[in-house]
């Protein structure tokens, strides 16, 4: 009888730590998908920032010497869309992205955001090498993502 009590005690533990264990991993899994959750959240809040200005494209379009060139606006506010949806959608799969993924999107988007301090007086080639340096940050963030 002693036996039986021991092994019930014993066998009673190990379940009971096992699910103890499971709720920790749970837990744990649930903080980093809500982490990652609020991160997409924050880059999309930033992006939609640049995007509430017109975007690089509009900022390009406003200047009447770089109207020609706005397109290269437009696919640097693209691939930093694309680089705030692949972040969210791997937030949402297994595939959890890295702080250094959200910082280098952060740097894309605060480099897109810093091209609205220009003013009216920048020369046009200078305006035109930030938004070529952000299209060009933007394709190695994306390059990274994508892997």
């Amino acid at each position: 009888m002693s036996y039986f009590k021991t092994f019930r005690s014993s066998t009673t533990l190990v379940v009971s730590t096992f699910f103890i264990a499971c709720l920790l991993c749970f837990g744990a899994s649930s903080a980093a998908a809500d982490s990652c959750s609020s991160a997409a959240k924050e880059l999309q809040a930033s992006y939609d920032v640049v995007q509430g200005k017109g975007g690089l494209w509009g900022f390009l379009e406003q200047r009447g010497e770089l109207k020609e060139k706005s397109i290269l606006g437009l696919q640097a506010d693209s691939k930093i869309q694309r680089g705030v949806v692949i972040f969210n959608e791997m937030c949402k799969s297994s595939k959890t992205p890295d702080m250094s993924a959200f910082k280098s999107l952060q740097d894309v988007i605060g480099d897109a955001r810093m091209v609205f301090n220009l003013n009216e007086s920048t020369p046009a080639k200078k305006i035109l090498e930030a938004v070529t340096q952000v299209n060009q940050k933007a394709d190695k963030v994306l390059a990274s993502l994508e892997q």
